[in-house]
C-alpha cells in the first residue's frame, strides 16, 4: 500500500524487502504521517512569531544619559493646551477667556520677566485659540474635547532678533523646545505663565476691536473669593506597550489641575524623562531600530506669593532615561526550535513504532521463510514432473526403437 511508503520511523534493513528498505506497516505509515503533520504544525506555529512579530524577549531599566536629546513643544512631541473653569463660567471647563488672561511662553526662567516685563527683550510665544486642523497633525484622533477650539494653544512666535511676531505656519516661525537635560551645561527649558490680559497682546491674539476686561471689573467679580478658578493643563504623555510592535509608545492626554487663587500662585514643575525603545527585528542578521519619546516622571507643585502671575508651568528635561529593549526571533531561532520539536516527536514516534515493529519483523520473516519453503517445494515438484516427463519420453523412444528393430528382423527373415 502507498501509506507504507511514507514510513520513516521503522529501522532500515540492508536489503530490499518487497521493494522497501524497512519492515514498513500500515500502522507505522499512519504514525509517520501523524508525526510529519505535527512537526509541520509546530513549524507554522513557530514561524508566526516572525510573521506576527510576537513573543519578543524584553528587558527594561533606568539609566543616566549625558545628552537627553531634543523634544519640540508641538504635536510631534509635547503638545499641550490650557483651558479653565471659573466663576464667570459657573466653574464649567469651557476654554479660556482671553479678555481676562494672557498666556506667554519663554525658553528661559520666567522670573526674568517679573523683573523686566518688556516682552521685546525675550524670544517668546503667545497663546491663542486652538485649531484642530493645524495644531494637532498626527494626534487629532486624540482630541475629543468640545471646548478644545476655545482653549489656548501656541499661536505666535516673537523673535527678539527680528523684533517681529510670526504666526504658526510662517517659514520663520519656530516651536519652543526642551533639550539635553538639566545635567547638561547647554540644557534648554520652557516656561509658561498665565498673566492678566494686556491690551497690546489681546489685539495680537483676537484681532483689532477686542479689549481686555477692566481690572476694576475683574477685582469686583472676584473680591469675595479666595479661589476663583481652576486651570486644566492638558499635554501629551506616553506609556510603553513593549509588546506592540508597530507602536510601542502609546500617546494619551494627561491633565494637571491647578487652582487659581487670590493671594498666591502655583508653579508646576513638570519633570520629563526621555524614554527609548530599542528593537532587534532582523530576519537573518541583527537589525536595530530605535524610537524615542518622553514620559512625565512627576509634577512638583510650589505655592508662591502672588506677583502678577496666576499660574506657572515649567518644563524640565531630566537625564534619567527609561531604557526598553526587545529582541524578536530570527529565522535561525525558528529553525532551531523546529529542529528540537522534530527530534522530540521523532524519538517518541520511533519508540511507539518499535513496539509494533518487532511483531512486523517476525511476521515478515515468517512470511519470507514460508515463501521460500513454498518456492523450494514448487521447484522440487517441477523438477520431478520434468524428470517424469523425460522418463516417459525416453521410454517411448525406446519402444519405438524396439519396434524398428523387430521390423528389421522380420524383413531379414523373410528374404531368407
Amino acid at each position: 500500500m502507498f501509506i507504507k511508503r511514507l514510513d520513516y520511523l521503522s529501522p532500515p534493513v540492508t536489503f530490499y524487502h518487497r521493494g522497501l528498505l524497512s519492515h514498513a506497516s500500515i500502522l507505522s505509515g499512519i504514525l509517520s504521517v501523524f508525526s510529519l503533520i505535527t512537526i509541520i504544525s509546530f513549524a507554522i506555529y513557530f514561524s508566526l512569531d516572525i510573521i506576527l512579530k510576537r513573543d519578543p524577549k524584553t528587558f527594561s531599566f533606568n539609566s543616566f544619559i549625558e545628552d537627553a536629546g531634543i523634544f519640540p513643544i508641538n504635536a510631534s512631541s509635547i503638545f499641550h493646551f490650557i483651558s479653565m473653569a471659573s466663576l464667570s463660567t459657573n466653574y464649567i471647563n469651557d476654554g479660556i477667556d482671553f479678555t481676562t488672561f494672557n498666556i506667554i511662553g519663554f525658553e528661559e526662567y520666567y522670573e526674568a520677566y517679573l523683573f523686566n516685563k518688556d516682552l521685546t527683550n525675550y524670544d517668546h510665544w503667545l497663546y491663542g485659540r486652538c485649531n484642530n486642523q493645524t495644531d494637532t497633525e498626527g494626534i487629532s484622533h486624540l482630541i475629543n474635547y468640545e471646548y478644545f477650539e476655545r482653549s489656548a494653544c501656541i499661536r505666535k512666535y516673537f523673535s527678539k532678533i527680528d523684533q517681529k511676531y510670526y504666526n504658526t505656519g510662517d517659514p520663520k516661525f519656530r516651536w519652543p523646545i526642551i533639550s539635553h537635560g538639566t545635567y547638561n551645561e547647554v540644557y534648554g527649558l520652557y516656561n509658561i505663565v498665565v498673566v492678566r490680559c494686556q491690551n497690546n497682546l489681546i489685539k495680537l491674539i483676537l484681532g483689532e476691536g477686542h479689549e481686555c476686561q477692566k481690572v476694576s471689573e475683574f477685582e469686583a467679580l472676584y473680591r469675595n473669593f479666595t479661589v476663583f478658578g481652576e486651570a486644566f493643563f492638558y499635554f501629551i504623555n506616553h506609556y510603553v506597550d513593549i509588546l506592540n510592535y508597530t507602536n510601542p509608545f502609546k500617546k494619551y492626554f494627561q491633565v494637571i489641575e491647578t487652582f487659581i487663587t487670590k493671594n498666591s500662585y502655583i508653579s508646576n514643575h513638570l519633570n520629563f524623562n526621555p524614554s527609548i525603545v530599542k528593537t532587534h527585528n532582523g530576519l537573518f542578521l541583527d537589525n536595530v531600530e530605535e524610537k524615542n519619546e518622553h514620559i512625565l516622571d512627576k509634577n512638583e507643585v510650589f505655592t508662591i506669593e502672588r506677583n502678577d502671575i496666576f499660574i506657572a508651568y515649567e518644563f524640565w528635561l531630566r537625564n534619567a532615561r527609561y531604557y526598553n529593549e526587545r529582541i524578536y526571533k530570527r529565522i535561525p531561532d525558528i529553525i532551531s526550535s523546529i529542529g528540537g520539536v522534530y527530534q522530540f516527536i521523532t524519538i517518541i514516534s520511533i519508540y511507539i513504532n518499535s513496539l509494533y515493529n518487532h511483531y512486523i519483523v517476525i511476521s515478515d520473516t515468517e512470511n519470507l521463510l514460508h515463501s521460500s519453503i513454498h518456492s523450494e517445494k514448487h521447484i522440487s515438484n517441477k523438477i520431478d514432473k520434468e524428470k517424469e516427463k523425460e522418463n516417459e519420453k525416453n521410454k517411448k523412444i525406446k519402444e519405438l526403437e524396439n519396434k524398428e528393430k523387430n521390423k528389421k528382423k522380420k524383413k531379414i527373415h523373410y528374404h531368407k
